[in-house]
């Protein structure tokens, strides 16, 4: 056994969580960039929809049937209905590094435990994933991902400075804060320390970009108007990541959300009206149990009032261990329908907005290499602009030429 793969599924703490998995491999293998090639393979899982699940099934299927050592990670371990023991080769819950190293050392022996390698990322890229905390201090009846993740667990405020100092004098031109919830950092400390630590962060001298990770509308109405403050700091994209799930409040409880639709509606209205251009994205599930035709249309008319640029739609998938799972659903012709009805106006709102954007220009991260040459760049927004031209790491200015549903087309100026 000389060579490794890692497979990793679902959100950016699952992102970042490989990095972490690969120093630990990296002190017993090679790492390979072909599955192919590889003698082991590290699939770090995600099982928040039944949809994803399944790609992770059948990608361990796919490593077993062609002999590869399979060592599965990530939430899917944690509340799975099928007998995950039977089918890999091991299991590691997430983030049980100490088992990983154990079941490596086992493998391959010799090697010596790595020290501290919580605390840095290893990443080399010009945008890297620092994790404020894991877990959440919610009790959505469909999420899964608690089951996993657990309760709350904040990084101490230096550790997460001295990673981010790091990552600067590496090189890092972008840093993307992520968490369950970013509003409640710091409260399993018994306080809301988020404003606080972005307060440090935009003190920081250099020029690169903070991105803000998922923040739940619950807690962050109560810290929104220095939150708002702060978004104006140059060093922070104009994006904020804030998830509404439905447009129904009967919905919201039965989800047992801790906000309203109107809670939502008025975060965004204020955004949208501080700032020229700011990305709003969030996230909505249809056919939650119990979702009727007009729970549906006030979802539709939420989103189509407050126009937000990004749209992650779901179709409500049961999990096992959740309230949810024990409700009456909806069928899955229904969930389909509402799906396509909904994806056809979030397109159809993208295209209007960036519409409006053509022939501006903006400041621009080159962000990283695109398909055949292209350069992704971002603007002060986070939207996507692609571009001919541009040295990644640098910022430059570029003019909007085009678009296309889910990103800008532009040049250099």
């Amino acid at each position: 056994m000389k060579r490794y793969f890692i497979e990793t599924f679902g959100c950016k703490l699952n992102q970042r969580d490989s990095v972490d998995y690969k120093k630990i491999l990296d002190h017993f293998l090679t790492p390979s960039s072909d599955p192919r090639r590889s003698d082991l393979v590290l699939i770090n899982s995600c099982g928040v929809v039944e949809k994803t699940e399944r790609k992770v099934l059948k990608a361990i299927k796919d490593h077993k049937k062609e002999g590869r050592f399979v060592i599965l990670t990530g939430c899917l371990p944690s509340f799975s209905s099928i007998n995950l023991r039977a089918i890999t080769d091991e299991l590691v819950f997430s983030r049980d590094f100490k088992k990983l190293w154990n079941i490596l050392h086992e493998l391959k022996g010799g090697g010596q435990q790595p020290h501290a390698f919580l605390e840095r990322s290893s990443s080399k890229q010009m945008t890297s994933i620092v994790p404020i905390s894991w877990g959440c201090l919610g009790n959505c009846s469909y999420c899964a991902a608690r089951l996993a993740r657990g309760k709350l667990k904040s990084r101490n405020q230096e550790e997460i400075m001295n990673e981010i100092f790091f990552l600067l004098e590496k090189g890092c031109k972008e840093i993307q804060l992520t968490s369950q919830d970013l509003s409640i950092y710091g409260l399993d400390r018994g306080e809301q320390e988020i404003v606080e630590l972005l307060s440090k962060i935009a003190k920081i001298k250099g020029d690169f970009k903070v991105r803000l990770g998922m923040a739940n509308p619950g807690h962050t109405k109560e810290i929104f108007p220095e939150l708002l403050e702060l978004l104006k700091e140059e060093r922070f994209y104009k994006y904020f990541h804030i998830p509404v799930q439905s447009g129904d409040n009967a919905i919201l409880k039965k989800m047992k959300r801790n906000h309203t639709v109107e809670d939502f509606t008025e975060m965004v209205k204020e955004t949208l009206g501080m700032f020229d251009d700011f990305l709003i994205a969030t996230d909505i599930i249809v056919g939650f149990p119990g979702e009727t035709e007009e729970s549906f249309k006030k979802t539709y008319r939420l989103i189509e009032e407050v126009r937000p640029h990004i749209v992650n739609i779901t179709k409500f998938s049961s999990r096992l261990g959740t309230e949810a799972a024990k409700m009456k659903g909806v069928s899955e012709d229904v969930k389909k329908r509402r799906s396509k009805v909904l994806s056809e106006l979030t397109k159809k709102i993208r295209l209007e907005q960036n519409e409006k954007l053509k022939g501006r220009t903006f400041k621009v991260l080159f962000a990283e290499k695109g398909k055949g040459g292209t350069i992704l760049s971002r603007t002060p927004s986070y939207r996507a602009l692609i571009l001919k031209e541009g040295e990644v790491g640098k910022f430059g200015k570029a003019k909007v030429l085009g678009y296309e549903h889910n990103y800008l087309k532009g040049e250099v100026v």
